[in-house]
């Protein structure tokens, strides 16, 4: 029988390992910039102001009357290292929110292909749809977040219990799903600021998250998410894995042969 979760398995892998690819050129480029930059010859100072121009104001015969908005900003050369440092965490903090957005597309292209062959598990799912909609679904009416989880939980049935109570990382599949679900949201939603509360759930939610990610502190109720290209590959190694016991589990469930044959 042919495997039908691997088409969605390789299409996932495919992105994650673009944006790890794209991310190490990235990281190459920074570091050059920045070893350019450090020399004691090496001269940089640059600035920038914003400048506007009134909608509802007079104009000049069609042509913009712009103004100093008055905010301003520069970069020296002492602080021209953390500046590259931080606008390289910026754009692996959004790859990472790709990659989330990537990972979530492929459990919901799973899972709805496990609804045309499994009516109990269909009916499921239906319950986890707004009572607003109606008692049939469509891919587009995939639930996510934590219901989109609980579903996964449910088509995994036993193989489910037995790979997030028993595995090499001994890592639980729930919290590890909460933290990088968090930190996707905290990203997309509030430029890398995720509540401290959300972080220490646990003390296990805690060590996944500082083992994925870099953080440093900014208030007593929020940390700033923060990678480096080490962290970043490391977190995509984990992230493909994670789906790699998806489809494995899935597929051990309908009794699809899931181990690559040459």
């Amino acid at each position: 029988m042919t495997n039908s979760y691997k088409k969605s398995l390789d299409q996932l892998f495919e992105k994650l390992l673009y944006y790890r690819h794209i991310s190490g050129r990235i990281n190459k480029v920074f570091q050059k910039e920045i070893e350019q930059y450090s020399s004691d010859t090496a001269i940089i100072h640059f600035a920038s102001a914003l400048i506007i121009s009134d909608w509802t104001g007079p104009n000049e015969n069609g042509w913009d009357i712009n103004f100093h908005s008055g905010i301003t900003t520069e970069t020296t050369k002492d602080n021209y290292k953390s500046e590259i440092e931080k606008i390289h965490s910026r754009q692996l903090c959004l790859l990472y929110a790709q990659s989330f957005e990537s990972f979530e597309r492929f459990l919901k292209d799973c899972l709805f292909e496990r609804l045309g062959q499994d009516d109990n598990f269909r009916k499921s799912v239906i319950t986890l749809l707004p009572k607003n909609q109606n008692s049939s679904i469509t891919r587009a009416k995939m639930p996510g977040g934590d219901h989109l989880f609980k579903a996964l939980k449910k088509a995994g049935g036993a193989s489910f219990k037995d790979f997030t109570s028993k595995n090499n990382l001994n890592i639980k599949f729930k919290e590890l799903w909460t933290v990088l679900s968090e930190v996707r949201h905290a990203i997309t939603h509030n430029e890398s600021m995720i509540e401290l509360k959300l972080v220490n759930k646990s003390e296990y939610h805690s060590d996944i998250f500082n083992y994925l990610f870099n953080s440093k502190s900014v208030s007593d109720d929020f940390l700033l998410i923060e990678l480096d290209y080490g962290k970043f590959e490391k977190l995509i190694k984990r992230f493909s894995e994670f789906a790699f016991q998806i489809f494995k589990l899935l597929s051990i469930e309908e009794h699809i042969e899931w181990k690559k044959t040459e």
